[in-house]
């Protein structure tokens, strides 16, 4: 796929006219970033935006024991980095590459620039953002109260409506998570994290193939969010 094409789809550049795509796609620039490289890291200086192009990459915090929460998994056409280019400050999260990843990447000036020309991106990114602040408040809400089953269903229901491919056995979710990274990502143990599934999958919930998994019933894993 071209980056026009790929850009036409990102939604916050989907209204953009040919003429202007074509031309922003100038300030555009690439890179590829191996398997379990950082991006950037939370402090960091903010001055572009990234676009992930493929792959997967994780979105983390490290409390001040340097325990790792994983607040977001992205994917293609997804983009991040865009807060410090909003607001100026220091990078919130660090961003590593779950595996090999490309992103197209916008520098600071260039994306000021388009916004000032172009208002409606920014609304759509705002529009975004909230989005993906209510879902991240309602993680934090759900999260604190299941238990590690509870926890566990969460993180594997979020994933599968986001980016879960259905076919004849059920919902397919290639997970870029390792097992202790799935674990951050519920706020549990690894050791609960492979627990869980096994019960899960003996239960007949979900099928477990290294890092694909299959829900089977879709109801057994929702009881447990309650």
């Amino acid at each position: 796929m071209t980056n026009k094409l790929f850009l036409r789809r990102v939604q916050i550049f989907s209204e953009l006219p040919d003429h202007d795509l074509a031309r922003f796609l100038g300030i555009v620039s690439e890179r590829t970033y191996k398997e379990d490289e950082v991006v950037f890291h939370a402090d960091d200086t903010g001055h572009s935006l990234f676009i992930l192009k493929s792959g997967s990459v994780k979105i983390s915090i490290c409390d001040r024991k340097g325990n790792e929460d994983i607040l977001k998994i992205m994917y293609p056409f997804d983009f991040f980095g865009e807060m410090s280019l909003l607001d100026g400050q220091h990078r919130s999260a660090t961003v590593t590459a779950l595996e090999k990843s490309t992103a197209l990447i916008i520098k600071r000036e260039h994306f000021v620039d388009l916004i000032k020309k172009y208002p409606q991106i920014a609304l759509n990114m705002l529009a975004m953002l909230s989005r993906r602040m209510r879902k991240t408040d309602e993680k934090i809400g759900s999260l604190r109260f299941a238990n590690a089953y509870g926890k566990v269903a969460k993180v594997l229901m979020d994933i599968s409506a986001e980016h879960g491919i259905r076919d004849k056995n059920g919902v397919v979710v290639n997970l870029k998570l390792s097992r202790q990274e799935l674990a951050d990502f519920a706020g549990v143990s690894r050791e609960t994290v492979t627990r869980i599934l096994k019960e899960f999958e003996s239960y007949g919930s979900l099928k477990v193939d290294k890092r694909k998994i299959t829900i089977l019933n879709e109801a057994i894993l929702r009881r447990e969010l309650i």
